[in-house]
């Protein structure tokens, strides 16, 4: 995870969130609609704007495109809140015991890492340019969110804007947020 270094925390595990978004929409890669959605689920900037603007973690999750791929053993989260369990808070608790991403270190014998989509990947360099535009040493969640809106087209994009998000507004919220 060398290329997450100057990442912050949060920023970290919202990446590591959109990978467990890509396993539970049945994905065969992360794409940048499930970077939005992992940064929607970690508190931080791009968190903060989301919400400021509207848009649910249920809604955007809703939005996401499904697919067939068998990901491999993960963890159902809908089937397990009907037996009463909340993934997210065991997330949480794993997270705070053996630090972050350890349920996913686990995960099911064989169980493949998904490779990054090339939309993800230039989200993930649009927020290095962004937090060295504005001479921040790390990378938080609103200069991700950043390096999603500052692509002319991706997947995330497209869920912004059915679910009714103004970009522009989105972008100014954001960008007012990691410019302190």
């Amino acid at each position: 995870m060398a290329m997450f270094e100057r990442f912050e925390p949060a920023a970290r595990q919202a990446f590591v969130d959109a990978r467990d978004e890509a396993r539970r929409a049945r994905q065969d890669k992360v794409r940048s609609e499930h970077v939005l959605v992992g940064l929607l689920r970690e508190p931080g900037p791009a968190a903060d704007a989301l919400a400021a603007a509207g848009l649910e973690l249920a809604e955007l999750r809703a939005r996401l495109p499904r697919g067939s791929a068998d990901t491999g053993g993960e963890l159902d989260a809908e089937a397990l809140s009907l037996l009463g369990i909340d993934l997210d808070a065991v997330r949480r608790a794993t997270d705070a015991a053996f630090g972050p991403g350890a349920i996913d270190r686990v995960g099911a014998s064989g169980q493949q890492r998904l490779p990054i989509a090339d939309d993800a990947k230039q989200s993930l360099v649009g927020a290095v340019r962004q937090a060295q535009q504005f001479g921040q040493h790390t990378i938080s969640s609103g200069h991700m969110l950043i390096g999603i809106l500052d692509q002319k087209r991706n997947g995330a994009l497209t869920v912004l804007t059915q679910a009714g998000a103004d970009l522009g507004a989105l972008r100014a919220d954001v960008l007012q947020r990691i410019s302190g």
